[in-house]
């Protein structure tokens, strides 16, 4: 998953253990908590593992993935063999896709062959959940800390996609609002943000979501802003660039990309009208 991704959703999961297990699983009849154990010496982490009763009875370990991966699949064994290992209870596994660009034929709830036939087998089971197929208002209406993902949620019909996501951000903004302290409303609200690109372009999700007063103000928010100004300045510089000089190299557009200083990328559009060499673009100071 990507990084951003991956942290915006781990962050919420964390957050929000007990709505994880009633909105995905089952609600907990025992003490729930986060297990801070070490399956990366295999160089994999796992996203979410959850420890249900004191002493410890049973593991939820839940995955979230956003993008198709041919051996995902073998991943799970590995987390699920690694934790049984570790604590020597049952380890219930849950994959939640993302979107429907997660999917893959490999990912179908089930791990089974049989290299020796009738001499030992692997027989491995997990829950599949595609998150678009659940509806945006059963997620809105979960547990506060998971609410956000009502934006990966399945939409309405009768109403485009970018219509749909503008309701539920509407309405997840009023509850969070009216049900969360404003530094957690924020935190939420830049988390779906954040997952709504996974379902629209940044400008899109920037919109469904522009008009938000504590929104607006947070970090995040300003910083997706500066980076897509970032990337708009620097098809300035290569429209302007090449009209005048051509096609720019990878070498060029390399260094292009490398530049980070939004006043400075603003400077070379200017001198992109003038100037007889990309070189002498790059230069800019």
């Amino acid at each position: 998953m990507a990084m951003t991704f991956d942290a915006t959703l781990k962050d919420l999961a964390r957050e929000c253990p007990l709505g994880v297990l009633a909105e995905f699983d089952e609600p907990a009849s025992a003490p729930v908590r986060s297990l801070n154990v070490d399956v990366s010496a295999i160089s994999k982490s796992a996203d979410l593992v959850l420890g249900i009763g004191e002493p410890l009875e049973e593991i939820v370990h839940v995955e979230f993935q956003s993008s198709a991966a041919a051996w995902k699949h073998a991943d799970l064994v590995l987390y699920n063999a690694l934790l049984f290992s570790q604590h020597h209870v049952p380890v219930h596994t849950i994959l939640i896709l993302l979107r429907p660009q997660a999917e893959h034929p490999n990912s179908d709830g089930s791990v089974r062959y049989s290299p020796r036939p009738g001499r030992g087998k692997m027989d491995f089971g997990y829950q599949l959940v595609r998150l678009w197929q659940r509806p945006a208002e059963q997620l809105m209406a979960a547990e506060l800390g998971i609410a956000p993902l009502a934006m990966l949620g399945q939409l309405p019909q009768g109403v485009t996609t970018e219509e749909g996501l503008a309701a539920v951000a509407q309405r997840l903004v009023e509850r969070l609002t009216s049900e969360a302290e404003p530094a957690r409303a924020t935190k939420l609200l830049t988390s779906a943000l954040l997952l709504t690109g996974l379902r629209v372009d940044r400008h899109a999700a920037l919109n469904i979501f522009r008009g938000v007063h504590m929104l607006e103000e947070s970090d995040t928010y300003l910083m997706i802003l500066e980076r897509g100004e970032e990337r708009t300045r620097r098809g300035d510089v290569l429209l302007v660039g090449e009209e005048k000089l051509g096609a720019a190299d990878e070498s060029v557009v390399a260094k292009l990309e490398a530049v980070k200083d939004l006043d400075r990328l603003k400077r070379m559009v200017r001198k992109a009208v003038k100037a007889t060499s990309w070189q002498e673009i790059l230069d800019t100071p």
